[in-house]
């Protein structure tokens, strides 16, 4: 009897068979190949798309997190504040350093740089300064900007993550969080002028020297300040009795949040 496999119609016909289920299995892998690529691609859009609005979130988070202490209680910022500094001490560090050598005053150091060019940086000088925060604003988590405060004149402390000698996570937990408004701080680094042309400190080596406890006196709202508005017969008043480090306060002219009333229906 004739084997069938023995048929050169039927060996070919097997032959054929096998080369076409090769083909259907060489087009299915390639189609599956594009499916898995064009999936990849369509995850990585998706975690592109989510990860912008994330870090828009946590900028916003950080700004904010400057904003709330001059929102907060005062009876609870002070419970705040004691709570940090005894977590600070039970790791061993002291939230009130001994000593800070100064190189100059604020008011020499203005005198002695106010000439800069804009955007200007002596990177090779070094100077060592101290002062009373007044003021804080955050841009980014690597870049925040202070108020520095001495013998009645101010600079700007511009700290940058790109010059401070912190490290990774530290440098934003440290100005979001442990730096204050009214705290009295050391700073080490170089003169220079920032691109809108105002004479800064960016310091490399940054020190709470004593830390300010209780909510500093907010004066009465004025136009932009985000608080009530006052009206435009108080405005220029308001705007004249900016108190500074130094100078004598006007009782009636400040306020804790938590205290302010308003005066007249203007202010309202």
């Amino acid at each position: 009897m004739e084997n069938p496999l023995d048929s050169p119609q039927q060996g070919q016909a097997s032959m054929d068979s096998c080369a076409s289920e090769s083909s259907a299995d060489s087009t299915l892998s390639k189609n599956a190949i594009k499916r898995e690529k064009k999936a990849k691609e369509r995850q990585l859009l998706r975690e592109k798309k989510e990860q912008v609005p994330a870090e828009t979130a946590s900028r916003v988070e950080r700004q904010q997190a400057v904003v709330d202490d001059g929102n907060m209680d005062p009876a609870q910022y002070l419970k705040n504040r004691l709570r940090s500094l005894a977590s600070a001490k039970a790791s061993g560090l002291n939230p009130y350093p001994h000593k800070f050598s100064v190189s100059m005053p604020i008011t020499e150091f203005i005198e002695k740089y106010r000439n800069l060019s804009i955007g200007e940086h002596l990177e090779s000088t070094e100077i060592s300064l101290a002062g009373r925060i007044m003021n804080k604003r955050a841009s980014s988590s690597k870049l925040f900007f202070y108020d520095l405060y001495g013998d009645g004149m101010k600079i700007q402390v511009m700290a940058d993550a790109r010059h401070s000698n912190m490290e990774g996570s530290e440098f934003p937990r440290f100005h979001s969080g442990v730096v204050k408004r009214g705290d009295i701080i050391g700073v080490v680094g170089f003169p220079g002028k920032s691109r809108k042309g105002e004479l800064s400190i960016f310091p490399k080596l940054f020190t709470v020297l004593a830390p300010c406890l209780h909510m500093l006196p907010r004066r009465k709202a004025v136009a932009g300040s985000g608080e009530a508005p006052l009206s435009k017969k108080n405005e220029k008043e308001a705007t004249d009795s900016v108190w500074t480090p130094g100078k004598s306060r006007n009782p009636e002219t400040y306020s804790l949040r938590d205290q302010w009333k308003p005066d007249t229906a203007n202010d309202i």
